[in-house]
């Protein structure tokens, strides 16, 4: 059963040049930083959760890049980078884990 973290910041170390995804390189969740050996998949997320069909905006559409990453340890997150709506606001830009698989 994964152990689910919903809404817990972390903070990320990033590889990628500046017109590239920048890809997690380790993470750093409840005081410890984990090593990230491999990315082993990565999707865009532009839905739009759980709003009601008739009253989607574009400003409740995700803008999300999710990380399925294995540690070396062993270990298999799932982690994200919220990029937020709009990019004159980089303190909505943040980094969050989902669980633990």
């Amino acid at each position: 059963m994964p152990e689910r973290y919903f809404g817990r910041k972390i903070e990320v170390v990033t590889k990628g040049g500046e017109n590239e995804t920048k890809a997690p390189v380790s993470f750093t969740f409840d005081g410890r930083e984990y090593i990230v050996a491999e990315v082993l998949e990565f999707w865009p997320d532009y839905g739009f959760g759980r709003a009601n069909a008739g009253r989607k905006r574009w400003w409740q559409r995700h803008h999300r890049n999710y990380y399925r990453v294995k540690t070396t340890e062993g270990e298999v997150y799932e982690i994200y980078y919220d990029r937020g709506v709009n990019k004159k606001n980089p303190e909505f830009k943040n980094w969050y884990i989902t669980q633990k698989l």
